[in-house]
């Protein structure tokens, strides 16, 4: 009976051991091999963080306990980023969020959005600490995101090319935000998305 026990024991052990030890191969990276200049931006999944998010300091969500990737990948001569989104916000939310991140803008949700949902309209104001610095048809970036983060990307995507026919019918022209008004798809050189739900999730 007390092997029956040990077996579970030394099991988790095990695990414990394999999840602490470094099993990440180092690969040498090289941007001369890349035929991009443009900014990547990485957006984090349900429940993640970025460089916006104390702990992104301690354990960073890209890399995690093998390192900071996006640290590592500027050392190597790319230009990343890190976006730090809502956690457990909507794909809306979050997609407006990463729109003022890499604009340095007040966050605005939506005029028509935040009435029909019953919260604020805006949030948090990246004037002072934008993400990037310039950002247009000529320095377009490349955008990776992660589970949740690929939604999040893609419809903040939808929303540069197209816009949102609800917001521009109920918002003064004055007062709307440029990602609803549509035709900055230039502004996108690429977009990846890694292990994302795009048909939905169980």
């Amino acid at each position: 009976m007390k092997k029956l026990k040990i077996i579970p024991l030394l099991l988790a052990l095990f695990l414990l051991v394999c999840s602490c030890s470094k099993s990440v191969p180092e690969v040498k990276v090289n941007s001369d091999e890349w035929k991009t200049n443009y900014t990547f931006v990485f957006c984090h999944g349900l429940s993640g963080w970025g460089s916006y998010d104390k702990q992104n300091k301690y354990l960073p969500y890209w890399g995690m306990r093998t390192g900071d990737l996006i640290e590592y990948l500027n050392e190597q001569g790319f230009n990343c980023v890190s976006a730090s989104v809502a956690p457990h916000g909507s794909a809306w939310d979050r997609a407006c969020e990463l729109y003022a991140q890499l604009t340095g803008s007040v966050v605005d949700y939506g005029k028509e959005h935040s009435e029909r949902c019953s919260h604020a309209r805006y949030g948090t104001d990246y004037s002072s600490n934008p993400l990037i610095d310039k950002w247009d048809s000529e320095n377009k970036i490349n955008l990776l995101g992660h589970s949740f983060g690929g939604a999040t990307v893609r419809l903040m995507c939808e929303l540069m090319a197209n816009g949102s026919e609800a917001e521009i019918k109920a918002t003064d022209e004055n007062d709307i935000s440029p990602l609803f008004t549509g035709g900055k798809a230039d502004y996108i050189n690429s977009i990846t998305a890694l292990a994302s739900p795009h048909n939905g999730t169980t």
